[in-house]
């Protein structure tokens, strides 16, 4: 059974979608992500479990891949997750996918608020232990 958790800011709002199952079903996924261009961003340890099929949902989307560890959580990864993303062609109107909890989602979500001034986030932590939870949110 899927929840919605709408969430108010000072500026606006985000919803919070909870479901399990959410990247089996391309209609379960936020509007957001089916007519924008998306940028996956995950690591090395997810991608293998969870991208391709995210990917595979999501046609026009590019899955680009952060070393795994806290480590890594660092400038030089936001720098060559910007270059991945240029390659890819992202602009301001794309979507940055965090797919994967912790360090995955603060590089992403730090990415996501800086790439042209800030682009649109949907982070999917997958560390949820009942569910996926899909954060949907304005990162101006």
């Amino acid at each position: 059974m899927a929840q919605l958790i709408s969430v108010p800011t000072p500026t606006g709002k985000y919803n919070i979608h909870i479901q399990s199952g959410m990247l089996k079903s391309f209609e379960q996924l936020p509007d957001l992500l089916k007519s924008s261009r998306v940028v996956i961003v995950t690591n090395e340890t997810v991608a293998p479990l969870h991208a391709e099929q995210l990917s595979k949902l999501l046609p026009q989307s590019t899955a680009i891949t952060m070393q795994d560890g806290e480590q890594y959580k660092n400038l030089d990864t936001v720098s060559q997750l910007y270059s991945k993303m240029i390659e890819a062609g992202a602009d301001r109107n794309t979507v940055v996918v965090a797919l994967g909890g912790g360090v995955v989602g603060d590089t992403a979500g730090f990415v996501a608020s800086t790439y042209m001034r800030g682009i649109r986030l949907v982070q999917i932590p997958t560390r949820l232990i009942l569910a996926w939870a899909v954060r949907l949110a304005l990162t101006y």
